[in-house]
């Protein structure tokens, strides 16, 4: 499975003149995206300021173009990401406005400590309930160490569990580091179904051991901007069709969004 992350938080046309920013260009890179091999698009959305932000109308109305150019043959997954801006009920309220096919969640932003347990878990069996399918972000061993006790606890619902791993940080120039992942997906229980993202131009041998090992990949300039030379990507459709090779050299064929579906348990 691919999915596509096409412009992040915080990075501008600055960065790069292709980034895409309006729904407009968003709907137009999901469908370049589909075409080269993605089954999901990791979404954030920007204010009139060009600003990260967790409007539910914004969200709704890039999901529409975004439906409408791609219909149902993309998974559109929406972030929860605090930037130090919103508070974890601000993040579930506005899961609970779009009701979306997907989220992400860092697990230490929406539980962060014993204080929000309550809140946590009921948010977590509301989505189980309203069939809005997680992706649980973990950053460290000790992310995915907690994680799993959650899980053994029941505390985590569901039957398939999907987690990303970030491998390394986000910061400027980061560059992430292969031999970082082995000691990540240790700690995983082999029926986690578990995605890959990294940072700069040593993304797309991230993205191999990933395939190598079991994994699945999101790719896009959310976090890096380069190709595997060190020049600029020419867009995001390039960096997911650069994937979609490494996953034929592995035998391993791209998902449809249907087939993703199905392997992460969407109701």
């Amino acid at each position: 499975m691919i999915a596509v992350a096409p412009n992040g938080a915080k990075k501008t046309k600055t960065d790069h003149a292709g980034l895409p920013i309006t729904a407009s260009e968003l709907a137009t890179t999901a469908a370049a995206c589909l075409e080269n091999g993605a089954c999901m698009i990791h979404l954030h959305v920007r204010d009139e300021q060009q600003q990260h932000t967790l409007d539910p109308k914004l969200y709704k109305e890039v999901i529409a173009a975004i439906r409408k150019e791609t219909g149902n043959e993309l998974i559109v997954q929406i972030t929860t990401e605090a930037v130090g801006i919103y508070q974890p009920e601000e993040q579930i309220d506005v899961v609970k406005a779009v009701k979306p096919e997907a989220v992400s969640i860092a697990l230490r932003e929406i539980y962060p400590d014993e204080s929000r347990r309550q809140l946590a878990g009921d948010f977590f069996n509301w989505m189980q309930r309203e069939r809005v399918s997680p992706q649980y972000i973990l950053y460290d061993q000790q992310d995915i160490q907690r994680f799993a006790s959650l899980v053994q606890q029941g505390f985590i619902p569901g039957e398939r569990i999907t987690v990303l791993l970030v491998l390394g940080r986000y910061s400027q120039n980061q560059q992430s580091s292969v031999e970082d992942l082995s000691p990540l997906v240790k700690e995983l229980p082999e029926s986690w179904l578990w995605w890959l993202c990294a940072f700069g131009q040593t993304e797309l041998s991230c993205m191999d051991k990933a395939i190598r090992s079991g994994g699945h990949c999101r790719v896009g300039f959310e976090n890096n901007l380069l190709t595997s030379e060190g020049e600029p990507a020419p867009d995001n459709a390039f960096s997911v069709g650069k994937v979609a090779e490494l996953g034929k050299l592995q035998s391993r064929q791209t998902a449809s969004a249907d087939q993703a579906r199905r392997l992460m348990g969407f109701s």
